[in-house]
């Protein structure tokens, strides 16, 4: 393979209708989506002489492989002009004699998206079905001895095995269709290299391939770009640690034998099966199921987070409370039931359905699953059928944490703990709001579990990823739309500031000064849309789409009130926010005329905003001029955004953020609240402040939820802010320039005796341990070497070091 794949060489491959036609039905799979199977086989005369290496990529999705051994899944989510491929090398693959290249490929460009009766998955941006990959097998020398890029040389076929469903749901999601498998269909070792395929037609050629920089006048609708992220963790097959008859009863001696010692059960014909698989926190995996015989038995997994419960049935644990969920995210709701871990409780979802063959098979689906509970229900036909394994297999990002965080509150460490596991369950090709419903990357949720990644793990790959789609995602207006890759447009001018945010602190950690320059046009046509949108005073008026700021219970559809028809205290804060922080990139990049332009506007705006929302008889901000409303959020804003002068904050916090008039925010709310609290110097006992969160563990979840009526996402990733809290504020580590050139080390007590941990850096990792007792502050640190550190104790009194190991004590005075 060329250095440089897709340069006039491999073309798009499928199958005889090719894109500008339909199948008819006996050529298509009959169900959503169309799938096909493709092959290319060769010769290697000596394995040892050779190697090979291949870039592929596919519409909508693939799996691919090489001599019936599994290479990988992809591509990672883009959109049309910017489709990612792979790369592999297959060289260890070889075998002597006939080989083969072969991949099965979905394609959901043929219907549409439809939250409520599900549909592709909205993630997913697809135009045709198609294939391609480039490669060639050379020899040591790299003189090419066979070409093996798509081309009429493959075979095709169709599939029939593959049916998509969304059974026995009545409730909306954007992950796409679950799988109804006829096993029997599927060709006994099409991807193996001594399958006949003699009887497959020659594949149809659609166009040229092309990279993204290389289009001219293209045929080919895809702008190819190489993978920005690695390839998702996929772990090997692992057991569940708890099962159970549905309804509560035990698992069989034989089933327990069978989950815990993969000792082989038979189940005989006739026989049905009605139990639950519980992994005891939530995870996201395959299903992994070994089985032999049984032909024409029935599997159905359905999956939930936790279990469904009636609110008034005796004795049991309910998560949350009954209340009327008009006004939530809640879309289909069921009042009369809730959520409960009560093994009383029902296992309600999605599910896949396979339908066995007999053979000696394995059950996964195509597509990852998010669940801490497995329905799984078995019907077994006229014929005995042996289960061998009961298992799943992890995946996710694979991200590794490094960093650590300890203290004198054990509940912050069981936050911190719950929250790590929330940030890997919401990072798989795209950050996600939340892996079981949606699997949606949301700038919001992105701004805090982008930074929560490259903060705890030191990877900032999948950050980098998810700016850069935003950026694609802008409409033509300016905005970037809220959530991307997306089939349905939504935009939220706020979640288009929360994306400036999350580019600032990407740069902070990264000095990445390429990728910032890359992105500096968005942010300005951004804010350039802001005043195309504003009122004579300057300040976000009568903005149009969705002006959803947070899930506020008082709030229709979390718009702040006076949002769809004037100016509201939160978009002006935040807007002014954004103008500093663009102020402060564009002076990284040397534009120092734009970064004072900036910087002025903001300062304009700020007395501007504080005369029109100010309220001095509340001694609060209303949310939007006159009143009366108040919010949490609206006035955490304006003393974030520097609206809010110490005067006010002085009368703000007689009665924020609890006073009983201030509307609540959702968990989101309060990373900004934080925020509001210590750039005020009134952040206190952190703890007093994290009630949800406390409560979200004491009912036994393993993740934070979206918001506090419980009823949908049990897994949210903006909810695992604390994290944050704990790394920056309570140990107190800051860049103070971008990729940690030099370092602050700011801790705040926070209601805590002492406190231990660390943050990454593209450095080295930083280390803080600190103590208060007998009224001294005594703290240690390892930084990099070399690198300039303020530590600023509690007292306000600074010490300078330049990197390594130290330890100082100071007065708490």
């Amino acid at each position: 393979m060329s250095e440089k794949p897709f340069v006039n060489s491999a073309s798009w491959i499928w199958s005889a209708e090719g894109s500008h036609s339909a199948p008819p039905p006996e050529a298509a799979t009959p169900s959503h989506y169309q799938v096909r199977y493709f092959r290319r086989t060769f010769t290697v005369a000596d394995p040892a002489q050779v190697h090979l290496r291949v870039a592929l990529s596919a519409d909508s999705r693939y799996l691919f492989y090489c001599n019936g051994t599994f290479i990988g899944r992809g591509p990672a989510k883009g959109d049309i002009t910017h489709h990612f491929y792979d790369t592999f090398d297959l060289t260890r693959h070889l075998r002597a004699g006939r080989n083969v290249l072969a991949a099965l490929v979905l394609d959901m460009s043929r219907v549409a998206h439809r939250p409520a009766l599900l549909g592709p998955p909205c993630s997913v941006m697809t135009y045709t079905g198609g294939f391609v990959l480039e490669g060639a097998l050379q020899d040591l020398s790299g003189a090419v001895t066979e070409d093996l890029r798509t081309d009429d040389r493959w075979k095709v076929a169709v599939d029939k095995a593959h049916h998509f469903q969304n059974e026995n749901t009545t409730f909306e999601g954007y992950l796409g269709y679950f799988e109804h498998r006829h096993a029997a269909l599927v060709p006994t070792g099409w991807n193996s290299a001594d399958f006949d395929d003699s009887a497959w037609p020659a594949a149809h050629v659609l166009f040229k391939a092309e990279l993204k920089e290389n289009r001219r006048d293209p045929a080919s609708p895809y702008g190819l770009m190489p993978r920005m992220i690695p390839m998702l963790e996929e772990g090997e097959p692992a057991r569940f640690p708890d099962a159970y008859q549905s309804g509560g009863a035990a698992v069989s001696a034989d089933w327990q034998a069978l989950l815990s010692e993969d000792r082989p059960l038979t189940l005989p014909a006739g026989a049905t099966v009605d139990l639950v698989l519980d992994f005891q926190k939530l995870t996201t995996a395959f299903p992994h199921l070994v089985v032999s015989g049984g032909a024409g038995s029935t599997v159905r997994l359905t999956y939930a987070e936790v279990l469904r419960l009636a609110w008034k049935t005796p004795g049991a644990k309910m998560i949350g409370k009954q209340q009327s969920l008009a006004n939530l995210a809640s879309h289909f709701a069921d009042e009369s039931r809730g959520w409960t871990f009560d093994r009383r409780g029902e296992v309600t979802g999605w599910c896949d359905i396979f339908e066995l063959s007999g053979r000696d098979e394995v059950i996964e689906p195509l597509h990852w699953r998010a669940f801490q509970f497995i329905g799984l229900r078995i019907t077994v036909g006229a014929k005995p059928l042996t289960l061998r394994a009961v298992k799943h297999r992890f995946t996710a990002y694979p991200y590794h944490v490094k960093a650590t965080f300890r203290c004198s509150d054990p509940a912050l460490e069981k936050i911190w703990e719950v929250g790590l596991h929330t940030m890997r369950m919401c990072s798989h090709e795209t950050f996600e709001d939340c892996p079981h419903y949606e699997q949606m990357q949301y700038a919001g949720d992105t701004m805090i579990t982008s930074k929560l990644g490259m903060l705890t793990t030191g990877d900032c790959q999948l950050t980098r990823q998810a700016l850069y789609h935003f950026d694609w995602s802008r409409i033509t207006d300016g905005l970037t739309t809220a959530r991307y890759p997306s089939r349905l447009l939504q935009v939220l001018p706020a979640w288009s500031i929360h994306w400036i945010t999350a580019v600032k602190d990407y740069y902070l950690v990264t000095a990445d000064r390429a990728t910032l320059a890359d992105l500096q046009p968005g942010m300005r046509a951004v804010l350039d849309w802001y005043r195309r949108h504003t009122n004579a005073d300057g300040l976000p008026f009568k903005l149009p789409y969705w002006n959803m700021t947070d899930w506020c219970p008082w709030w229709p559809r979390g718009v702040v009130p006076g949002a769809d028809d004037g100016a509201t205290c939160i978009h002006s804060a935040q807007y002014i926010n954004a103008l500093d922080e663009l102020a402060w990139m564009s002076g990284e990049l040397g534009l120092s005329a734009e970064s004072q332009a900036l910087r002025d506007e903001a300062a304009r705006l700020r007395p501007v905003a504080h005369a029109q929302f100010w309220s001095e008889s509340e001694g609060l901000y209303f949310d939007r001029p006159g009143g009366p409303e108040v919010s949490q959020y609206g006035n955490a804003w304006a003393i974030v955004a520097g609206i809010a002068g110490p005067a006010q904050c002085d009368r703000i916090f007689a009665r924020f953020p609890y006073d009983e008039k201030l509307a609540p925010g959702s968990f989101f709310w309060l990373h900004f609240g934080f925020t509001a609290m210590a750039k005020a110097g009134r952040y206190g006992n952190i703890s007093e402040h994290l009630g949800p969160w406390h409560e979200s563990i004491s009912y036994g979840l393993s993740t934070f939820v979206e918001e506090n009526s419980y009823w949908r996402s049990m897994c949210h990733a903006w909810s695992a802010h604390p994290i944050l809290e704990f790394q920056q504020r309570i140990l107190g580590i800051t860049p103070a320039k971008p990729g940690f050139e030099a370092i602050a080390i700011t801790p705040h007590l926070a209601g805590l005796t002492h406190a231990a941990g660390s943050l990454c850096t593209p450095r080295g990792l930083v280390e803080v341990a600190w103590r208060a007792e007998a009224g001294k502050f005594t703290l240690e640190a390892t930084v990099p070497g070399g690198v300039s550190t303020t530590v600023t104790a509690p007292d306000g009194s600074t010490r300078r070091f330049d990197g390594g190991k130290f330890s100082e004590t100071f007065s708490l005075a």
